[in-house]
């Protein structure tokens, strides 16, 4: 009986087949992880020489954060939600206020403005609320276009006297300096014009608005660099210089 004869060649185009198809794996493999590693790396975060001083806003709709972790990641400062219009506290202030002021961060609280309640409502909930809880750090006032006020804006002047009364209602009760947070195009139109403010502008460009001492935050979902966590934070940085921050802290 004869036997069946492979020939030569055929067993030749065969390795020759599958060393291609294993060079070829190997390419993907390297190729997908060069990607998955430069999805990670990769931030949005503006220059860090130019800008050191890396933090957040949190309320709570962000869950439970471990500040000290936070703080190990390279934040080192963190505004909390206190309050919003007349009746509103955030559920989570007292604990995050607690945990934060005990991780070494710089906390800042901020009130949501409201439109439609008197600033003599808004800044007796606040007090009522956070009590002496309020950080070291300006309180922010944080301004945004909820509901149809983004088709039909409030009084422009009406609303610069409300902001400032609020302001001085803050200053008068804690002795303590504010800032003024939202979009620019709301900042443009509502930041009373008597007084200088610092800002907190929410913008992913460049901020152009001229503010001491401010804040730009530059995302409203993103990781912290160079973190292993895959959460997404509303990120800012100090805008101003370090010494600056040092005053400020």
């Amino acid at each position: 009986m004869r036997r069946k004869v492979t020939p030569i060649f055929k067993d030749s185009f065969q390795k020759r087949y599958w060393r291609q198809m294993i060079v070829i794996t190997v390419v993907l493999c390297l190729g997908l992880g060069a990607v998955f590693w430069w999805l990670h790396q990769r931030s949005d975060r503006p220059s860090e020489l130019q800008y050191p001083i890396l933090g957040m806003q949190l309320s709570q709709t962000d869950g439970y954060q471990d500040f000290n972790d936070l703080k190990k990641e390279g934040l080192q400062f963190v505004y909390l939600k206190a309050t919003e219009g007349a009746s509103y506290k955030d559920d989570n202030f007292d604990t995050n206020y607690s945990r934060a002021n005990g991780s070494g961060l710089s906390v800042g609280i901020f009130h949501f403005f409201s439109f439609d309640s008197s600033p003599k409502r808004q800044a007796d909930q606040l007090f009522k609320a956070v009590g002496q809880q309020t950080g070291k750090l300006p309180i922010m006032i944080y301004l945004d276009d909820y509901n149809d006020y983004a088709q039909q804006p409030p009084k422009k002047k009406k609303t610069q006297a409300s902001l400032a009364q609020l302001v001085a209602l803050i200053n008068q009760h804690y002795q303590q300096d504010c800032i003024i947070g939202g979009e620019p195009v709301l900042l443009r139109r509502y930041v009373p014009q008597n007084g200088t403010y610092p800002l907190w502008q929410v913008t992913r460009t460049r901020p152009t608005l001229t503010t001491k001492s401010g804040f730009w935050q530059y995302t409203t979902g993103s990781p912290i660099p160079k973190s292993n966590r895959q959460t997404d934070y509303q990120l800012a940085v100090f805008t101003g210089s370090k010494h600056q921050w040092q005053l400020l802290k």
